[in-house]
């Protein structure tokens, strides 16, 4: 039944994986992989411990133009700051913009504030003419002032002193789960119940992400290998090859043979991006710890506590690939159906329906009875291949399906795709030689199982 398929298999390989555009494609697209969450950590772990110290503003002297104020009182409480760079400042108040810009002239280390209240307050900063102070040093202050800003604002709004040192006191909150109110512990005290939470989120992310990236991948995966792999059955019969073909080679060897080729090609594109994702987190997580040390981000705490969590263990991910695998292979299948219907390239286009829709539809199938979340999933969905197919990577990757689940999934995937390989077999043998006019795919099933076929 299978004569010829070994050398099948091997030049169809070759031809699919071994060329330039191939390689290099695969090469490029796992280093974006690679780097894309390395870099995204590493952007987020800098922002996280950026320095926000103040530095200075290199002004001696402020004047002050501000029609609310009338004392330099609010000023000298400003010197009492912990601020060493501001507190030596010399405030001075005027009466408005001109007499600030004549109070000015000749310092070389001065600036201006400007305080307008005419619907919002506005704090304006003006270098006078005479002074050496930069626009980032002055740009230091709007710092200073941003740290403070209840204080300039309940200063500038006119306040008076009693009612400014009501709005000036400092509300303490803490935040406490129950256990913790019990045990006197916030929840910022309480590290490990934070990891933990912080695991959970990820958790809730992934469990809808998951699925969603699984279709997706899926969806783009036989975009391109589908109508591949069809248009690769049907060549033989276009190039008038398949006369001479059926001496050395079955049908069904010629078949299986390139469905396997095409198996093998993705599976090793996608082991390599799959790799590469893996390593960019693995040295992101591991850039974090060596160059922000003590800082902690969700994916670093989920991925330092995925052994505690059950998920993405060896045997999860060796599973999901799996299924990932006969997945892919269940609908390309379908693409080697409707090659083996095809006449010509041209008439695979007006098969490809036979192996997009019921990707579509099975997707529909989810959202509709709640599927797309990891934790909802009825079993059925996971049992079903066409629906499986979708899913059962995801969920088994996070550890949340049953082993009597797993098998029985496995083994109704492996069924359809046995039955699928015979189906798509029969029909190109029936079609090898057929020169008639096109038929419909209900035909091409009909004469596929009459006893007179």
């Amino acid at each position: 039944m299978f004569k010829g398929f070994k050398n099948v298999l091997s030049f169809s390989f070759r031809n699919q994986a071994g060329t330039k555009g191939f390689k290099v494609f695969t090469v490029i697209f796992a280093l974006i992989l690679f780097a894309l969450p390395l870099t995204i950590m590493l952007i987020i772990g800098y922002n996280l411990n950026k320095d926000d110290s103040l530095k200075p503003c290199n002004a001696k002297h402020i004047y002050v133009a501000n029609e609310t104020i009338t004392d330099s009182g609010f000023f000298d409480e400003l010197k009492q700051l912990p601020e060493p760079l501001y507190n030596s400042i010399e405030y001075t108040i005027c009466k408005d913009t001109d007499d600030a810009f004549a109070a000015a002239k000749g310092d070389a280390e001065s600036l201006i504030l400007v305080i307008s209240a005419e619907q919002n307050l506005h704090a304006d900063i003006i270098i006078p003419a005479d002074s050496k102070v930069s626009k980032a040093d002055a740009k230091n202050y709007y710092k200073f002032m941003g740290r403070y800003k209840e204080r300039f604002k309940s200063a500038f709004s006119g306040l008076t002193e009693d009612q400014y040192e009501i709005i000036g006191r400092v509300v303490e909150y803490k935040t406490y789960t129950q256990t913790g109110f019990e045990k006197g512990y916030t929840i910022e005290e309480d590290e490990d119940r934070n990891d933990s939470m912080m695991r959970d989120q990820v958790m809730s992310v992934l469990r809808m992400a998951l699925p969603y990236g699984t279709i997706m991948l899926l969806y783009f995966l036989l975009l391109s290998y589908g109508q591949t792999l069809a248009q690769s059955v049907v060549m033989e019969k276009e190039s008038k090859l398949m006369d001479t073909m059926l001496i050395s080679v079955r049908p069904e060897s010629l078949v299986f043979g390139k469905l396997i080729a095409t198996v093998l090609t993705v599976l090793m594109q996608v082991i390599i991006w799959i790799a590469s994702v893996v390593l960019g987190f693995v040295f992101g997580t591991f850039g974090m710890k060596l160059i922000y040390p003590g800082t902690k981000l969700h994916t670093t705490v989920f991925f330092s506590g995925m052994k505690d969590l059950n998920v993405f263990t060896p045997v999860n991910v060796t599973f999901a690939i799996i299924f990932l695998l006969l997945g892919f292979v269940l609908y390309l299948c379908l693409a080697a159906v409707a090659g083996s219907m095809a006449q010509n390239k041209e008439d695979v286009s007006s098969k490809s329906s036979l192996f997009i829709f019921p990707l579509l539809i099975s997707f529909f199938i989810l959202i509709g009875g709640g599927g797309m979340n990891a934790s909802d999933t009825k079993v059925w969905m996971m049992i079903l291949p066409f629906t499986a197919a979708m899913i059962m990577p995801a969920d088994v990757s996070l550890g949340v399906v049953s082993p009597g689940i797993i098998a029985a999934s496995l083994v109704c995937m492996i069924a359809f795709i046995m039955a699928f390989v015979i189906l798509a077999g029969r029909i190109y043998k029936m079609m090898s030689l057929y020169k008639g006019n096109k038929v419909s795919i209900r035909e091409v099933l009909k004469m596929t199982f009459s006893k007179n076929t």
